[in-house]
């Protein structure tokens, strides 16, 4: 099944497919790294920011590898720390009138991750309020999750 929509974000016709794999192309940027983070009774992390509710990601910085920029931006966002994470895919965008850092075709990338450490929630950052909630739940808070490459992430986690 095909998992691509076409969408109008900042004024802008964008196109997103989710593509499951294991292994990235090496000529497109990753501008993006988030992560399904599950705790032991298999509930998903999920922060609420100024779009509202979405999982902890973020953009990298520097030279960090992308484990290293989804354990950062889990620790900054959720105040977690994850282990055992697992590429389970990414977004392929094309946004032919992007001028902004991340181009015209780039890559979201998305985790499956294990929480080993929960830690107190503060207010910082860019998140309002943390919670757990089982995976079947997600698209109560999270539109996005119903959209075609939300979909394909979600069947994705289901294997």
């Amino acid at each position: 099944m095909e998992y691509k929509i076409s969408l109008r974000f900042d004024g802008r016709l964008i196109k997103m497919e989710w593509v499951e794999a294991e292994d990235l192309p090496a000529d497109i940027a990753v501008s993006q790294v988030a992560g399904f983070c599950f705790d032991g009774r298999r509930r998903v992390a999920i922060i609420k920011n100024e779009r509202g509710w979405g999982i902890p990601g973020g953009h990298p910085e520097g030279r960090e590898t992308k484990e290293e920029t989804l354990r950062r931006e889990v620790a900054e966002e959720a105040y977690l720390s994850v282990e055992n994470l697992k590429l389970i895919g990414y977004i392929q965008v094309k946004d032919p009138k992007n001028n902004s850092v991340e181009g015209k075709h780039y890559l979201q990338l998305r985790y499956a991750a294990e929480v080993v450490s929960v830690n107190d929630f503060k207010k910082e950052f860019e998140s309002s309020e943390r919670k757990f909630v089982p995976i079947g739940d997600l698209s109560k808070f999270i539109s996005w999750i119903t959209l075609p490459p939300g979909v394909g992430q979600f069947e994705a986690l289901k294997k």
